[in-house]
């Protein structure tokens, strides 16, 4: 019987930390103020600008919880599998991105 290796603990910490400062990197005025902007622009004429200021200020606290929450309960799959999994899943992701590509 092999004995299964895991990812570590500083690795699953890492991920999550690198995650969390990712989703926070965006929109990072107060809701308040947030509010106020889009509140302004959506009186404006130029469609374009909406565009532009929406897609600056990117996910609201809604779509960010639940990307969150997706990525908790992925971290707790990565804990709980062995590294040879892991290494596998990267690769069909790779190649799916790869295939999409093309």
């Amino acid at each position: 019987m092999t004995s299964r290796i895991r990812p570590d603990a500083t690795f699953v910490a890492e991920q999550a930390d690198r995650t969390r400062e990712l989703l926070h990197q965006r929109a990072t005025l107060p809701r308040e103020d947030l509010e106020y902007v889009v509140k302004s622009v959506a009186k404006l004429k130029d469609e374009r600008l909406k565009a532009c200021v929406a897609e600056l200020i990117g996910w609201g606290d809604e779509e960010r919880a639940e990307i969150e929450t997706f990525v908790a309960i992925t971290i707790e799959v990565i804990r709980k599998t062995n590294v040879s999994k892991l290494r596998e899943a990267a690769r069909t992701v790779e190649l799916r991105y790869y295939l999409k590509e093309n």
